[in-house]
């Protein structure tokens, strides 16, 4: 395994590098993986969504058996429907931010090597001074000098 901040040979049980300091092993989630995490709240969701139904349908049963108008009633499923609604549109916020999370994960893992920035060389390791190959403008910007002309 490598250290991706300065690419020197770590061993695994290591957290830290030992050449720079970089922490190697990234903290996991609370609740252990992202992918625990969606399970999660996909169960949530369709808990919210199912048992919120059964509520709905209970409510709208008690009232409508106790002669409440059917305008007090509509409004009371509207605004139950819309807040249920808006509890899973916030759960479902979440799931594009774990599946990245998920992804990410993927590249942490010990098979995923990451590249590696090499150290730049310092003055005594560099080649010599090596002449600049020609350009195709060379020879074609000459023509454009001041030729001198004999007049006779």
């Amino acid at each position: 395994m490598y250290c991706s901040t300065c690419g020197n040979a770590v061993t695994t049980d290591l957290k830290y590098c030992k050449n720079c300091g970089d922490k190697l092993v990234k903290e996991v989630d609370k609740d252990g993986m992202p992918g625990k995490m969606l399970d999660n709240i996909l169960t949530t969701l369709f808990l919210v969504v199912m048992f919120g139904l059964g509520i709905l349908v209970g409510l709208v049963a008690v009232l409508l058996s106790r002669d409440v108008q059917t305008e007090v009633v509509v409004l009371i499923t509207i605004a139950y429907l819309a807040a249920v609604f808006g509890i899973c549109y916030t759960l479902l916020g979440q799931v594009p931010k774990l599946i990245d999370a998920k992804l990410n994960r993927r590249n942490d893992s010990p098979d995923f090597v990451p590249h590696v920035q090499l150290p730049a060389k310092v003055t005594g390791q560099l080649d010599g001074y090596h002449e600049p190959a020609m350009s195709v403008t060379e020879h074609t910007t000459r023509t454009l000098d001041k030729i001198p002309v004999e007049r006779r």
